[in-house]
């Protein structure tokens, strides 16, 4: 059985997007786009042994004109999370990416 990949967005610090990003993949991280902010995947414990962050599942229901129903994610509980030291001049914040809400 495959392990949960999470994805999330990376924000690197200033002129330190390519560095931030081959220092993430050195660790585990797959990196799907540099820009602006880093696109990243990686296992679910790659996130909580490198960034101490934690996941829950949530549900949330899902409201659109042409589809109702259920959505469940892994929510990342970020309230303890830490950059490591190795990262903490090369990024700024980590977001982690939840399905969007339709309306």
């Amino acid at each position: 059985m495959q392990e949960n990949i999470i994805s999330a967005e990376i924000e690197p610090l200033p002129n330190q997007a390519n560095r931030a990003a081959l220092a993430l993949q050195r660790l585990g991280f797959r990196i799907l786009h540099i820009g602006p902010t880093i696109s990243v995947q990686g296992p679910q414990s790659l996130w909580v042994s490198t960034f101490n962050v934690s996941f829950k599942l949530k549900k949330e229901t899902a409201v659109a004109e042409e589809e109702e129903g259920e959505v469940t994610y892994k929510k990342a509980w970020v309230a303890d999370i830490r950059v490591p030291t190795e990262l903490q001049n090369l990024i700024a914040e980590v977001m982690f990416v939840e399905p969007p809400e339709f309306y």
